[in-house]
């Protein structure tokens, strides 16, 4: 029993000697990482704050920044580790493939969003028509748009469908002409 013990703590001391730095190393570079992010995100958040940026894109973007950079810095990482990135890379191709694939409505969704953010083709307070419903513009989001109707009734409109549909924007002239 006693050289089974003294064989572990061999093969433990040769393990510690071999990984320890590189797991140290690893370590520092992560807590410097995340370090550095957040100063990223906050320098980042400034210059959002100062430009004309769209208040609805402001924290998609600051959260699609900081993914970015989580996603290189967990990469760095592995290299510091050793780990291969091979099979990594077929697992993440073969991923984002059945992912892009299950969510292709949503992505849809989501670059509607984008597209009527930075296109303007109705904003909030505007009074529309669209997919049969009118109403007052409430709200602009990435995947959706909500419109009180005049019956103080709240309609979800998925933004493909606004983006790939006729709008009928009332409020874009000003006024509008009724006939009897």
């Amino acid at each position: 029993m006693d050289s089974l013990a003294h064989k572990f703590t061999d093969r433990a001391y040769d393990w510690i000697i071999s990984y320890g730095p590189i797991i140290l190393i690893a370590i520092v570079v992560f807590f410097l990482g995340q370090w550095i992010i957040r100063l990223l995100n906050r320098e980042l958040k400034k210059v959002l704050s100062g430009k004309r940026v769209d208040v609805t894109l402001r924290p998609f973007l600051l959260n699609l920044f900081a993914t970015l950079l989580q996603v290189v810095l967990i990469l760095g990482l592995m290299q510091v580790l050793g780990i291969r990135m091979t099979i990594f890379a077929a697992v993440i191709g073969a991923f984002g493939v059945a992912a892009g694939l299950a969510l292709s409505g949503t992505f849809q969704n989501f670059a509607s969003g984008i597209l009527i953010i930075m296109l303007k083709p109705f904003k909030v307070g505007d009074n529309i028509n669209a997919q049969g419903q009118e109403g007052t513009v409430t709200s602009i989001r990435l995947f959706y748009t909500v419109v009180l109707t005049y019956n103080n009734t709240t309609v979800i409109v998925p933004n493909s469908k606004l983006s790939n549909e006729i709008i009928f924007n009332l409020s874009y002239e000003g006024k509008r002409r009724m006939d009897n």
